[in-house]
């Protein structure tokens, strides 16, 4: 672990400063160095600790200090003007925060947990954090790629997650939404609850606010469902106060402006719609060796394996129905699978980078394929034509994973007539003895936490 490179990531990510690509690259340090996830949930607890002591301190000056207030359309912004004595008693209050945080963290070698995954609806993950629920969360980022999850904050606080959407767990009073939806419940315990966004925060005052990050405008928008909430820009530090059901305001680099929603017209967010289509529980999986077969392959699993010998691989397959898609008006299409976790042998046995094939099924004798059916009576690749191919490095057991090219589309516009199956191979093998390298396991329909094999087809309106 590079330790001066991964300071820099976290600094970068505390200044909302974070570009996409140095955001894989957080996540992957993250994901491969229990040390590096260590020094993250450190700097984020004291970074949590930091902020409150701000907000406290910020809540305290109200009564004194004028702030924007959000009630019957009248708004005026905040005096930035603070007493010689209170900025020097702040600034100790923060001193001795700081302080205690670090004498804590020094005694304490095992994150605390900040929150509780209260449960999870269709959802996919993509997160180093635990994703079932009833599980205790310590600080971290928690990355849901499909449905929706509840994430009840220590505090109190409950914030309902959208898909997609990346919400970081600082501290019990402290959350950050970096990208998606989300609806926050914030009960008296609660009140004082800061949720972040990359380009401000809200601190509530009690009941409910939903928030959504919009990435491509660069801008985040607060709206208040019930009760009160003050919306803070990080960089102007101007303040506004929504009081009240169907307040608003939107953040953006710049500025904080308040929304008049009963007025504002409704305009379709994007162009194109999203066609997505699952298997119906038609999956499958063969295994090369027959002898017991069916006490190694699971229906809530799509098992896959390659080995030098090949006596014990795996292969996966599955169907979609795509008869009633108008192909014409379709511009895209991505095939999505979802990794889970594998107790089935040992990651350390297999390349770091491992290699992945989509196949189209071509070989109409083998359409009608069953589950559990033997290795030579299901479709592998030399029925087919290749797709495509994605990687895997051999630290991740958690993930959304898939294609999105021309072959693809084409493929299944030139089979649209019957339903179309494809094959999933791992491509390359495991480099390190004859004993058990691991088996890699995506989601089928039958998954009790993740979604099974999707096709999303991107259609112009």
């Amino acid at each position: 672990m590079n330790e001066d490179r991964l300071s820099q990531l976290i600094d970068s990510w505390h200044d909302d400063d974070l570009s996409e690509e140095q955001a894989e690259e957080l996540n992957h340090i993250l994901r491969e160095s229990k040390e590096a996830r260590r020094v993250f949930s450190a700097e984020t607890q004291l970074h949590g600790l930091l902020h409150c002591a701000a907000a406290e301190d910020a809540i305290e000056r109200v009564a004194d200090i004028p702030t924007t207030t959000l009630q019957n359309g009248s708004r005026t912004l905040r005096g930035r003007s603070r007493p010689a004595w209170l900025m020097l008693v702040s600034a100790i209050a923060a001193g001795l925060i700081v302080a205690v945080a670090i004498q804590w963290w020094h005694s304490s070698s095992t994150p605390i947990s900040v929150a509780t995954l209260e449960s999870s609806e269709n959802a996919a993950w993509e997160s180093e954090l635990p994703t079932m629920p009833g599980s205790r969360l310590s600080p971290g980022i928690l990355s849901l790629r499909t449905g929706v999850a509840t994430v009840r904050f220590h505090s109190g606080a409950e914030v309902v997650v959208e898909a997609p959407a990346q919400l970081a767990l600082l501290s019990p009073m402290r959350g950050k939404l970096l990208s998606g939806a989300a609806v926050v419940d914030v009960p008296d315990s609660a009140i004082g609850f800061v949720l972040e966004t990359p380009d401000g925060y809200a601190v509530d005052y009690g009941t409910r606010f939903a928030v959504r990050v919009d990435q491509e405008e660069q801008q985040s928008n607060f709206e208040v469902i019930e009760g009160e909430i003050a919306v803070h820009h990080s960089k102007t530090g101007d303040e506004v106060r929504l009081i009240g059901h169907g307040k608003a305001v939107t953040v953006s680099e710049r500025s904080i402006d308040v929304v008049d929603l009963e007025q504002r017209d409704e305009v379709p967010e994007h162009s194109q719609d999203v066609i997505r289509i699952g298997t119906h529980g038609r999956t499958g999986s063969a295994m090369r060796r027959d002898h017991k077969r069916h006490k190694f392959i699971q229906r809530e699993f799509l098992s896959v394996k390659r080995t030098d010998s090949g006596k014990w691989d795996y292969q996966s397959f599955f169907a979609f129905d795509v008869s009633a898609v108008d192909f014409d008006q379709v511009e895209s299409a991505r095939l999505r699978l979802n990794l889970v976790p594998s107790t089935r042998g040992l990651a350390s046995r297999l390349p770091k980078i491992n290699r992945f094939g989509i196949y189209g099924l071509t070989n109409r004798e083998k359409e009608d394929w069953q589950f559990g059916a033997s290795w030579d009576d299901s479709p592998g690749p030399a029925d087919g034509v290749r797709l495509g191919s994605f990687e895997v490095p051999r630290s991740v057991q958690r993930g959304t994973f898939g294609i999105q090219n021309d072959e693809l589309l084409n493929f299944l516009k030139a089979n649209r007539d019957r339903p179309v199956t494809l094959i999933l191979v791992r491509e390359t093998t495991q480099i390190e003895g004859v004993g058990a390298g691991l088996t890699h396991l995506f989601a089928s329909d039958s998954h009790p936490e993740a979604v099974g094999p999707m096709l999303e087809l991107t259609v112009n309106n």
